[in-house]
Order: structure tokens, then C-alpha cells, then sequence
């Protein structure tokens, strides 16, 4: 085993403990939830609550039960947990359902009605729960997101290293959205009697505010970014701004389409080419629908979006495209498996590499 390929599997195992590190559930001997579905009484735990559904892991079993609140004639729980809904933190013990979109959460001596599709986070509190993965969704309550990794080492006739990096970060507080993403990319190969040649060293990174003033309208800023060394592009920076609708079919079924302007500003690393400054439209549509009870995986999440800069002067001389497809299985409570495919299409200035670039890419994620 090469040491390169050592120092890289030490990381992986590193990762895994300190993802895994941390306290203890109470004991589910002592302390359980109740629901009751379609009259038949199941104890557990709540582990999550979705759009429209409810996840359970049920007492003495690993596996988690995904229920439909329309199924749910009545829920009880022991544990605390943390409710973050609508600028406001509570911590208290779900003692009812109504309508199925209505939790009563007794917070103290005070009961509360909780609407389903306004909450931020749950989780379990502290006090009941005091792993690692618990701390961070408690400390920062209204963050979500994932970190996704691939690695790649061959030792052999040829030398080849390579990673990539994919990460996603979401603050939503009420009408209040900040949006991050970020994809690195980095591959070098070697052979006997060549020197190292650099495949890839690209990143993209998205910025974005939304701000939800009514419904499922919004305003939008955002500060696009990126760079791709073999394709000579030192630096591109892209601020835009717009309106946005969401159309919801659910809470994790969606497509929204915007519009906006933007100014698009591109440095060359090859002195041959001058930089290209332009005025762009910006036009942007993003989605996700997931699917349930799928065969042998259960669950399955198809993310996806499209950013489109076309100049506004002359956009047959000079656009910026950006799409994105994205099929998830959720493994574990946090872990994930992705499928990724991106297309990239510019107006490059070097007749040698062109315009279009695809990338299909295979990561584990830890979700958070």
C-alpha cells in the first residue's frame, strides 16, 4: 500500500469517527415516542419530519419508518425536542396531530399549535441527545446542508490523483434565505518518462439571498464565481439580481424559475486572450422532486437547476450556461450516495478546447 494511498484512507477513517463521535440517545427502554397508525400502537423514536411525511425509528430496530401524517390517528413523545418555526425556538414534547398538518407541542406548563409546513428544524434536544450531530443541528438550527466527497488514487503504470469536493449550505428563517454552493474539482496524471499533466483544477462557487416577501414569490441577489485552469479561465465573476415564483407541488416537489440582470467579468490565463467584460441577462430555474417508496432504495431525491448569461448586446458572441443534474439515495440518517451530471457550455476563446464540457461524477455525501 502506497503511502499517498494510506495518508487518504486515514482521512476517510478519521471522517467516519468524528462524523460518528458524540453521546448517546437516553435509553429507549426507559424513554420512547408512541404513534398510533391505522390503530396499531408503535413505539420508537421521531426522527425527522418531512413534507409529507413522518420518519420513526421504531423500539429494539435500526430501520426507520416513513409515515404518512393522514395515517397518523395520534403521537406522543417523551423526548424533548427543538422546534424552530417562524423566527421563534422552543423545546417541548409533541402530544398531538390534528388535521394532519398541525402538530400541539406542550412547551413547560404551555401548550402549542405548530403548523407542519412552517417548521424550520426538529430535532431532539440536547438534554435527550447529546451526540455530536445532534449539537450542530441544535446550535445552528435553521442551517441544512451536505458535504460530498470522491477520491480517486492509482498507483501502476500511470499515477493519477483526483478528488472532488461538493458542498451545500441553506440558512432559511422565515421570509429570509442565504443560499451557498460550492464544487471543487482537482485531477494530475503521470506516466513513466512524462511529466505531471493537470486534468482538471476547477471551482464554482453560487452566493445567493432570497428574500421571500410574499408567498412563494421572492427577490433575489446573487455573486456567481469560478475558475477552470484548463480551460484558461483564471477568474469569472457574475453579480446578478431579480424576482423569482416557486411552484410547490409539496414541500421537496418545486420548480422555480427566475429572471434578472447581471454583469458577467472573465480573466484569461493565457495572455492571447483579452479579458471579456459584458452585460448578461440572467436567467435561472432550479427544481427538486423526490420519490418515495422506491423499489429496493425507498427513497430517491432529483435535484436540479440552470443559469443561463446570455450578453445582452450580442449573445451569439458571448453567454455563460450552468446546469446541474443530481439523483440522491439516503443510505443512513446522514450519509448519502449521489450521482451528478454537469454540462457546462461558454463562449470560450480557444478554438482548441470549445465550448461544452460535461462531467458525470459519483460522491458520498454526509447530510447535516
Amino acid at each position: 500500500m502506497s503511502a499517498k494511498f494510506l495518508k487518504y484512507f486515514l482521512f476517510l477513517i478519521s471522517c467516519t469517527f468524528f462524523t460518528y463521535a458524540g453521546g448517546e440517545v437516553g435509553s429507549q427502554e426507559e424513554i420512547k415516542d408512541t404513534i398510533v397508525v391505522h390503530g396499531m400502537v408503535l413505539h420508537g423514536r421521531v426522527v425527522n419530519l418531512g413534507p409529507q411525511k413522518l420518519s420513526f425509528r421504531l423500539l429494539y430496530s435500526e430501520g426507520i419508518n416513513h409515515i404518512a401524517y393522514k395515517d397518523i390517528s395520534s403521537i406522543h413523545t417523551k423526548y424533548n425536542y427543538h422546534i424552530s418555526f417562524k423566527r421563534m425556538d422552543i423545546e417541548g414534547r409533541v402530544v398531538g396531530i390534528e388535521d394532519n398538518k398541525y402538530l400541539k407541542v406542550m412547551e413547560g406548563d404551555k401548550q402549542r399549535t405548530i403548523k407542519i409546513s412552517d417548521i424550520d428544524n426538529f430535532t431532539m434536544s440536547i438534554k435527550d441527545d447529546s451526540s455530536l450531530e445532534n449539537k450542530i443541528r441544535n446550535n445552528f438550527p435553521y442551517i441544512r446542508g451536505n458535504i460530498n466527497l470522491g477520491l480517486e488514487v492509482e498507483q501502476g503504470s500511470s499515477e493519477k490523483n483526483k478528488v472532488d469536493i461538493l458542498l451545500n449550505l441553506r440558512h432559511k428563517q422565515a421570509e429570509h434565505e442565504v443560499k451557498l454552493y460550492l464544487d471543487y474539482a482537482f485531477e494530475t496524471t503521470k506516466t513513466e518518462g512524462t511529466q505531471t499533466v493537470q486534468n482538471k483544477d476547477e471551482l464554482v462557487g453560487i452566493l445567493t439571498y432570497k428574500n421571500h416577501f410574499k408567498n412563494d414569490e421572492f427577490y433575489y441577489a446573487s455573486l456567481a464565481a469560478d475558475y477552470d485552469r484548463p480551460r484558461h479561465i483564471l477568474n469569472r465573476f457574475i453579480p446578478s439580481a431579480g424576482y423569482g415564483h416557486r411552484f410547490r407541488y409539496g414541500k421537496e416537489k418545486w420548480i422555480e424559475p427566475s429572471i434578472g440582470l447581471g454583469y458577467a467579468t472573465t480573466e484569461y490565463t493565457d495572455e492571447l486572450f483579452d479579458n471579456n467584460n459584458f452585460a448578461v441577462a440572467a436567467l435561472q430555474v432550479s427544481g427538486k422532486y423526490q420519490f418515495e417508496n422506491v423499489a429496493l432504495i425507498n427513497t430517491l431525491i432529483m435535484d436540479a437547476f440552470v443559469m443561463y448569461y446570455p450578453s445582452l448586446s450580442n449573445p451569439n458572441q458571448d453567454w455563460i450556461y450552468r446546469s446541474n443534474l443530481t439523483l440522491s439515495v439516503p443510505l443512513f440518517d446522514f450519509l448519502s450516495v449521489k450521482l451528478l451530471y454537469d454540462w457546462v457550455n461558454d463562449s470560450n476563446p480557444s478554438p482548441t478546447i470549445g465550448d461544452n464540457k460535461t462531467t458525470t461524477k459519483l460522491l458520498f455525501g454526509f447530510d447535516f
